[in-house]
């Protein structure tokens, strides 16, 4: 019981991470953006976004929705990636932390290069405009999906 309690944990804070790390991603590529237009863009300035840009995107529901939108997209895709994974794991003796970490950033793949289908063609994320941007999202993905299998090899 206890270990799926921390299964259960871990995934929470994979969804945290994850969404931290693409609500952090999509605030400096705007200051990357912002800077070369000549706008002054400072540390403390960097630091004041990402933890606003954190709280608003991961932490504040946007009404009229319930839920926070961002971690409730990247939530659909972790469970359903880590759910596959998980069938997969069963037949294969591939090491949890790479298995998830390449789940979680198929599930990015998947979430930024579908948004734009559901959304009339526009990138909900700001981030996910260029190549490099996806590239870095989906690095994301694997971070926390890696953090979450790595936990589950220790449970």
């Amino acid at each position: 019981m206890i270990d799926r309690v921390k299964k259960v944990g871990f995934l929470f804070l994979a969804i945290l991470l994850v969404s931290f790390l693409v609500g952090a991603q999509t605030t400096v590529f705007n200051l990357i953006w912002l800077s070369s237009v000549d706008m002054p863009v400072t540390f403390g300035v960097l630091i004041s976004s990402i933890y606003h840009d954190f709280v608003l995107m991961t932490l504040t529901p946007a009404p009229p929705a319930p839920l926070p939108l961002l971690p409730t997209i990247i939530s659909l895709g972790l469970f359903i990636a880590f759910g596959v994974t998980w069938i997969i794991l069963k037949w294969t003796g591939i090491e949890k932390k790479y298995a998830y970490g390449i789940a979680g950033a198929m599930a990015l793949v998947f979430i930024v290069y579908l948004m734009p289908l559901l959304f009339f063609g526009v990138d909900m994320l700001a981030g996910a405009r260029s190549t490099i941007g996806k590239i870095s999202l989906i690095i994301c993905g694997y971070l926390g999906g890696h953090f979450f299998g790595s936990r589950l090899s220790k449970v």
